[in-house]
């Protein structure tokens, strides 16, 4: 009887290597998608797992209506959505009117003793 089991006992463990390693995980991400599916609403911006970018103007129990150009709409099952971006709030004027450091000092500069040089010769 315990050879039988001590010559079960590697398969059991190979299952159980596969479930945490393979199936589960699996599981889970089909689990997340399945919501991200079941939570889109009109405005989210998306893309497809075309590689389109759009914005839902429209959503049904099985298609979704993208819109990617100012007269374009296009009709598209919902499972053809990849993902939702997820937009950086960034505040309007942090970083917008002043250059980086050095990035425009060392242009000048370089220009400046430039049209210096040019005048000595």
């Amino acid at each position: 009887m315990q050879q039988q089991l001590a010559g079960l006992l590697p398969m059991i463990l190979v299952f159980v290597v596969f479930y945490f390693l393979l199936i589960r995980p699996q599981q889970k991400q089909r689990k997340e998608r399945m919501e991200m599916l079941a939570s889109l609403k009109r405005g989210d911006k998306v893309v497809s797992i075309g590689g389109i970018h759009g914005t839902i103007t429209e959503v049904k129990e099985k298609t979704i209506k993208l819109k990617v150009a100012d007269n374009l709409e296009l009709k598209m099952n919902r499972e053809a959505v990849g993902y939702v971006l997820k937009e950086a709030k960034v505040k309007e004027g942090k970083g917008k009117d002043k250059p980086e450091a050095g990035a425009d000092k060392g242009a000048g500069e370089s220009v400046a003793n430039r049209s210096e040089e040019a005048k000595k010769e």
